[in-house]
């Protein structure tokens, strides 16, 4: 079963359209390289299916369940240790423990309003839901899998290491679709090696924006490519997809070649 439909998206901002009537399906497990001209609409689609904005037109659906997560692509100075930059991809779980304290010292003062336990229960489910009475031990366990120095001060790191512990934040949630928009930006080689066995080992779906054509190659599964404001899917690496890409502007040349000769 898809976890996110894009149905009939269109978007402008005013301008030129990005997206125009476009129509996306994704589902479990792929790894998705997103493709397009300069300007083309990618930053948009991954902000669209982030929800930073809604579309003009059409709409983009997804499971109440499925959890998606984005990794940006600037780096910027955030306070405190890895740790506490990790955590912070966390923060609903963090909001629910708050609610939780609040509603507990409430009923500790003696307030025995039945309203109030039903809240405290309601609350309980959703913090069992959400996994959020283990979060400390999802925190280091996402550390332990990115190799990360958990008392290390951000702003100290290097530009891989910062990116690394971004990826680290957007994991902690454990979302069931992880958004990259260029993730090889300074990173050294080494940093790019790491991250490209890390991801050929993610059992979660990743759609992903890059210029490195390497990386694309070795880590998508599937192609998406933003033309003229559609969306046009290929189920392949990135090699194959330009061999079918080719074959295609071959044949709609030939096509036209057929009707100027008409």
């Amino acid at each position: 079963m898809a976890l996110l439909w894009v149905n009939n998206v269109s978007i402008s901002f005013g301008g030129p359209m990005l997206l125009d009537g476009a129509s996306l399906q994704i589902e479990p497990g792929e790894r998705i390289g997103l493709l397009g001209r300069n300007a083309s609409g990618k930053s948009t689609l991954m902000k669209l299916l982030a929800g930073f904005f809604p579309p003009d037109a059409g709409e983009i659906v997804r499971d109440k369940n499925v959890r998606l997560s984005a990794m940006p692509q600037d780096i910027e100075d955030l306070p405190g240790t890895v740790y506490d930059v990790v955590a912070s991809g966390g923060q609903a779980h963090l909001d629910m423990l708050h609610d939780y304290h609040e509603l507990t010292q409430a009923l500790h003062s003696g307030d025995s309003d039945p309203a109030l336990m039903k809240k405290i229960e309601q609350v309980q489910h959703q913090l069992e839901m959400a996994g959020a009475w283990q979060f400390h031990q999802k925190v280091e366990t996402v550390l332990n899998r990115t190799s990360l120095d958990e008392n290390s001060e951000f702003n100290l790191l290097s530009a891989g290491l910062k990116r690394r512990v971004l990826l680290a934040r957007a994991l902690v949630s454990d979302p069931d679709i992880l958004l990259l928009d260029e993730p090889t930006n300074h990173l050294d080689i080494a940093s790019i090696l790491w991250l490209e066995e890390f991801l050929q080992n993610y059992d979660k779906t990743i759609l992903f924006v890059t210029h490195d054509r390497t990386f694309l190659q070795k880590i998508s599964t599937r192609i998406v490519e933003i033309d003229r404001g559609k969306l046009f899917s290929f189920s392949c690496n990135y090699a194959t997809y330009l061999e079918r890409r080719q074959a295609m502007q071959e044949a709609e040349e030939s096509q036209w070649q057929a009707f100027d000769k008409k």
